[in-house]
């Protein structure tokens, strides 16, 4: 249960929180702590202040589709606010935006020190057995594979989701855990997964959370911030942005968020809207 809830909004006697009186770092599992020291002793080069950014996807090309999914153009909005302020510190940024915010873009990236990614995010919950049954071998793996039942979406992920409910990689549109394990990320710092229920996953004994934390720590991140749940995007977008002018401005990751965090609660004093982000991992 741990994993799927932020420790740091629990109430506490006096009327506070626990984020209040504790600092509470989160790593994705025990094995963490001895990578992280095995990786101090062989450190390459840190990767230079470049950041890729992704927002707003068009998630149907063709016309007919039932659309499930809404677009986010507020997600557009964060994006270009977030390189105007990297931009004003010097840092080298992408943006990638409707037709451009591409499952091939992603897979395309080299190691920026910030990957950024603002979309709509999901998790397939197990379905009963017995609805199975017609489904051909493939697809039964992939329905029982944990690291597929997870993913962001991308363009053209609206059009691959009314097609099917278990081969999300039957066309680009919907990047799987499975698929964000293998990305270039050995030298990112940060990902930020502005998505709704991103930190959701399944639960392995001795593998932590399945899904899209333990893809992107696979993948080489040191630290992701990401949601459990669905989130007000007003408030999101507040939370990230104030988060990120404090970072650059002290270069103290964890404090910035933490900081961010409880600015965020004097306009939004319900953890239910400051409560959903979590910071994951050993900066």
């Amino acid at each position: 249960m741990y994993n799927q809830i932020n420790l740091e909004s629990i109430p506490t006697p006096d009327g506070k929180y626990v984020i209040d009186n504790s600092n509470i770092v989160m790593v994705s599992n025990t094995k963490d702590l001895y990578i992280r020291k095995v990786k101090k002793k062989t450190a390459s080069t840190a990767a230079a202040n470049s950041a890729s950014m992704f927002g707003n996807p068009t998630f149907y090309l063709t016309a007919s589709t039932r659309r499930d999914w809404t677009e986010l153009p507020g997600t557009e909005k964060e994006i270009n606010e977030l390189q105007q302020l990297l931009k004003q510190k010097g840092w080298k940024t992408d943006e990638y935006m409707e037709n451009t915010a591409s499952e091939e873009q992603v897979k395309a990236l080299d190691n920026p020190r910030i990957f950024h990614i603002a979309t709509h995010g999901f998790y397939a919950k197990a379905e009963d057995p017995s609805l199975q049954k017609d489904l051909t071998e493939n697809e039964a793996m992939m329905a029982e594979n944990p690291l597929m039942k997870s993913g962001l979406l991308l363009r053209g992920a609206g059009d691959v989701l009314a097609k099917t409910k278990y081969n999300y990689n039957m066309e680009s549109g919907v990047l799987t855990s499975y698929e964000a394990m293998s990305l270039n990320l050995d030298k990112t710092d940060l990902v930020v997964l502005s998505a709704c229920e991103t930190g959701l996953g399944e639960i392995s004994n001795g593998e932590g959370v399945y899904g899209l934390q333990r893809a992107f720590f696979v993948a080489g991140a040191k630290v992701l911030i990401m949601s459990m749940f669905k989130v007000d995007d007003e408030a999101t977008q507040k939370l990230i942005l104030n988060f990120y002018r404090k970072w650059l401005t002290t270069g103290n990751l964890r404090q910035s968020f933490i900081d961010a965090k409880k600015e965020l609660r004097v306009e939004y004093p319900d953890p239910f809207d400051w409560g959903a982000f979590m910071m994951i991992g050993l900066d």
